[in-house]
């Protein structure tokens, strides 16, 4: 999809704790009439898009987020979807259409969000992947370290911003920041600061 295809209106799916980014994909399951209603609703605009925002524990939710495609869909008592992030998004205003909440939006800032995974010269990728293996043995977190280890940096940070078990507001952080350095950066502080006994280890993966 080009830029100057995205809808300045989009329904909206409010996540618990869940933030969906450009070129990842995030599996959902939906089973209340509402949350049925909202892919019915993405399927009739013909653009098969979903906003994902994150609700915020203070109240309401944060006022950024990113739309997804549904690129999977099983339906029966439940809905199965899979999004794939295609852009993100700050809200301007808030619809209140039932039984589908939707919000005009902006993509002002993030046109970058749609071209083909970026490459980031600071991104410190042995130091992430040296963190990452022990902070996922603490929080008890499988991972196929195969994949990992031929993952693009872009797919490695995303895939971890949206999994691992950081607070919202941590998770809203990772969704708005700028640069891909930036992002990896943000998780090593983040997996420091869960597992303090990993600040300044540099473990070589076998």
């Amino acid at each position: 999809m080009k830029f100057k295809d995205l809808p300045s209106i989009l329904p909206l799916y409010e996540a618990n704790g869940i933030i969906l980014l450009p070129r990842a994909q995030i599996p959902l399951m939906l089973q209340g009439k509402q949350e049925k209603a909202l892919v019915e609703c993405a399927f009739q605009e013909g653009h098969r898009l979903i906003g994902i925002i994150q609700a915020n524990p203070d109240g309401g939710y944060f006022q950024k987020g990113c739309v997804g495609r549904i690129t999977n869909f099983q339906d029966g008592a439940q809905v199965y979807i899979t999004l794939g992030g295609l852009c993100r998004f700050k809200m301007e205003e808030v619809l209140e259409d039932e039984p589908v909440k939707k919000a005009k939006v902006s993509y002002e800032g993030y046109e970058n969000d749609l071209e083909d995974s970026p490459s980031d010269p600071f991104v410190d990728r042995s130091r992430l992947l040296n963190l990452l293996k022990d902070y996922l043995e603490d929080q008890d977190i499988l991972a196929n370290w195969e994949e990992i280890n031929h993952a693009s940096d872009d797919l490695i940070i995303s895939s971890l911003s949206m999994a691992c078990p950081f607070q919202p507001i941590e998770k809203q952080a990772l969704l708005e920041i700028s640069s891909l350095s930036e992002r990896c950066d943000m998780m090593i502080a983040l997996m420091e600061m869960a597992s303090p006994h990993l600040k300044g280890r540099r473990l070589v993966l076998h």
